[in-house]
């Protein structure tokens, strides 16, 4: 990935650094702090005392809100959840997310980890670009649930020759 433009440090936020960064961006500090509560790790990018983005990280559930389903990173052995990934609009195209994705890639290292999972929006073609740009690659093409009253179907579509941890509940 690319250096950031700016100097940035990424650590791993307290509850006060939840609390300030949530007010920031009009959530809830108890839905955040609940977060932490189930698991994830908040890692901020700040330069001095400027909030640059911040994504959470985690090695257990984490709900898709956009479709209403789970996914349970803990089914792999190796592998941990970005989710909410955010960079502040005025620090975008400075090289935060790829620091960002580097150092959850050092926290997931430290801790015996080798592959990190996320969910991109089909329409969120910029989000995507900048996942590639950091080293990912799609391991499950898409993902469609169709509900109909208590029943519920998916469809999981992958690219020919992958194998990826069923981590849908």
């Amino acid at each position: 990935p690319q250096r950031p433009t700016v100097d940035v440090e990424i650590f791993e936020a307290k509850d006060e650094d939840i609390r300030r960064l949530a007010a920031m961006v009009s959530s809830s500090p108890e839905a955040w702090l609940g977060r932490q509560t189930r698991g994830s790790v908040c890692l901020i990018a700040r330069s001095g005392t400027t909030y640059r983005g911040y994504l959470w990280i985690t090695r257990g559930t984490h709900l898709v809100r956009e479709v209403n389903h789970v996914v349970n990173v803990s089914r792999d052995p190796s592998g941990a959840y970005i989710h909410n990934v955010f960079v502040m609009p005025d620090s975008r195209r400075l090289g935060i997310f790829g620091a960002l994705v580097a150092a959850a890639k050092q926290w997931a290292e430290a801790r015996g980890l080798s592959r990190l999972y996320t969910t991109i929006a089909r329409d969120n073609e910029a989000s995507e670009r900048a996942h590639r740009a950091a080293g990912f690659r799609t391991v499950a093409g898409s993902v469609t649930v169709l509900r109909v009253g208590n029943h519920e179907w998916k469809r999981v579509s992958r690219p020919k020759g992958t194998h990826v941890v069923d981590l849908l509940e």
